[in-house]
């Protein structure tokens, strides 16, 4: 609970201040430490986060961050395939979580903190609607990768991402764009959350890292957080 308030207090924080240097530092950190936790998903120690570090700094010259990650994904490709290497896994951190990070760094970018806000918004009403939904009506496993997730808890998560994003965006955009965005941005919230389980699994891990006391580590947090934001830069 006092690593969820302070959580909190640091985001209501962030976005009140709005101030773009304040950001750009944070989100610098935690793409370096979601890197890091990144390498013990894929095995992967002697990964370089330079790759990606470089592609978020070059991006915001021009506003592109996303397009500057797909061009680094791109040349560390070439790059491997002309050594001839056996091996592409040291690819995968790049891919994720570096490019759904981006993405969210583009939502920025694109939409200013009120897009952040709004996507956030989304997924915490449709995680927290999936807990409590699957907890008290929940029968049916949604899945193998996460048994404990219920197809209940899943749609009735959807379902209040969908209603509480359609009431914060009606504020800025047609109600029909909000529908169609909120109901996008929590169907890519659940499958976030799937996504980053079935790595730890594989990984035999119960947790990406320890770096929040009580509740494991960054990509725990925001797991679902980056995926959904990739439905976002769609839109915007």
């Amino acid at each position: 609970m006092i690593s969820a308030l302070v959580m909190i207090a640091a985001v209501l924080l962030i976005i009140l201040m709005d101030v773009f240097w304040v950001n750009f530092v944070v989100f610098a950190l935690l793409l370096y430490l979601s890197l890091s936790e990144a390498k013990r998903l894929f095995a992967l120690q002697s990964a370089s986060p330079l790759p990606a570090l470089l592609a978020f700094i070059l991006g915001n010259f021009n506003d592109k961050v996303l397009f500057c990650g797909l061009l680094m994904v791109a040349l560390m490709a070439g790059y491997l395939a002309y050594k001839k290497s056996e091996n592409f896994n040291p690819l995968l951190i790049h891919i994720y979580p570096t490019l759904p990070l981006l993405a969210l760094w583009q939502v920025y970018l694109s939409g200013g903190i009120f897009a952040i806000f709004w996507l956030i918004v989304i997924v915490v009403l449709c995680d927290s609607g999936a807990y409590f939904i699957g907890k008290n009506f929940g029968q049916r496993p949604l899945c193998q990768t996460s048994p404990n997730k219920t197809l209940e808890g899943a749609i009735g998560g959807v379902l209040c991402g969908l209603v509480g994003g359609c009431l914060v965006g009606v504020f800025v955009h047609e109600f029909l764009f909000c529908v169609t965005l909120s109901f996008c941005v929590s169907v890519l919230a659940v499958l976030g959350d799937l996504i980053e389980s079935y790595f730890k699994r594989r990984a035999g891990l119960k947790d990406s890292g320890d770096f929040i006391p009580g509740h494991g580590g960054i990509l725990d947090r925001i797991d679902a957080i980056i995926i959904a934001a990739l439905g976002m830069v769609v839109f915007l």
